[in-house]
């Protein structure tokens, strides 16, 4: 009898053409995808942040070495400085009506930033 069940079983499976693959593979398959596009985005940002910082130092560092290798030294001249301070501080005059719309244009953008990020997260994951 066991050994007619197992004859049934793989004949269902030898009938069973796998055409498409199974939806467990595919989310498999995806999940995969999405982690290899976040790492392939976290190396896209880390090098442009390298290249903007090496930029950066490029333009502030070739023009210090020659004028470190033509000898110009910025010396300032020191004099003796007269300390006589003096603070006042002005009036300041605040308009409420100004203040408030200035308020709600910062609450209104910082909603519409959280809300504009929710949906496209929503998206990335569907």
């Amino acid at each position: 009898m066991k050994a007619e069940e197992k004859d049934k079983l793989r004949s269902l499976f030898q009938e069973v053409k796998l055409d498409e693959p199974s939806a467990d593979f595919e989310s498999h398959l995806m999940k995969h995808i999405h982690i290899a596009a976040a790492k392939q985005t976290k190396r896209r940002s880390l090098k442009s942040i390298l290249a903007i910082a090496g930029g950066i130092m490029g333009m502030l560092g070739i023009p210090a070495f020659i004028f470190w290798k033509l000898g110009f030294a910025f010396e300032p001249e020191l004099k003796p400085v007269e300390i006589d301070l003096t603070f006042t501080m002005p009036e300041m005059k605040f308009d409420p009506l100004i203040i408030s719309i200035a308020f709600v244009v910062l609450l209104l953008l910082i909603s519409d930033t959280l809300i504009r990020r929710r949906i496209w997260e929503k998206k990335q994951k569907d």
